[in-house]
């Protein structure tokens, strides 16, 4: 077999594999599968998982029909597993708590009609309001372990302070807004 060939038919496998993969990851989003786990980006991971397993499953019943090398249908699945990953957190979960949607579904609704004042206006009374996000994301960092709730003060936990290390750190390497991850000091009041 040429390298070409052998090539072409790795590439194949691969991307059989990530299309498959992907129409089964939809189907199982899509399916009641996991409908108890409330954060989409933990739900969507854990269905990446199950999905990985079932082509891995799957591959290796058909491997010897298909003629696939034990290295060729994990790297495949490996493949798949980063694919759907990826595709999770840059569509789904971005649109389920962006902010830029958000405010762009709504110039899209009131196209011309509100200048940066009124989307300041809409953004603090229905995204901030109306949509409750301050209480949502209280709620998933409490559930993720990120914070804790004592008395109805908001308490970062180590893992928290972990996880913002680790942003602040991969933030550095790719040049992100800092404010996002670092608060400024708070100012003593003026006596």
């Amino acid at each position: 077999m040429t390298l070409i060939r052998s090539l072409l038919l790795l590439a194949l496998a691969y991307c059989a594999t990530m299309a498959l993969g992907f129409l089964l990851y939809v189907a199982l989003i899509r399916s009641p599968l996991l409908g108890y786990v409330a954060i989409l980006f933990y739900r969507g991971v854990a269905i990446a998982g199950v999905t990985a397993f079932l082509l891995l499953f799957a591959g290796i019943i058909a491997r010897h029909r298909l003629n696939l090398s034990p290295e060729t249908l994990v790297g495949a699945v490996a493949l798949s597993l980063a694919f759907n990953i990826s595709f999770l957190i840059v569509f789904p979960v971005t649109f389920d708590r962006s902010i830029t949607m958000f405010l762009l579904a709504r110039i899209e609704r009131q196209d011309g009609q509100l200048d940066a004042a009124g989307l300041e206006q809409v953004y603090v009374r229905q995204y901030l309001g109306d949509m409750r996000q301050i209480d949502r994301r209280i709620a998933e960092q409490s559930l993720s372990g990120n914070i804790r709730v004592d008395q109805g003060r908001i308490h970062i936990t180590p893992q928290g302070r972990k996880l913002l290390d680790g942003a602040r750190l991969v933030g550095a390497w790719f040049g992100t807004d800092p404010r996002f991850v670092t608060a400024p000091a708070i100012a003593s009041p003026r006596h």
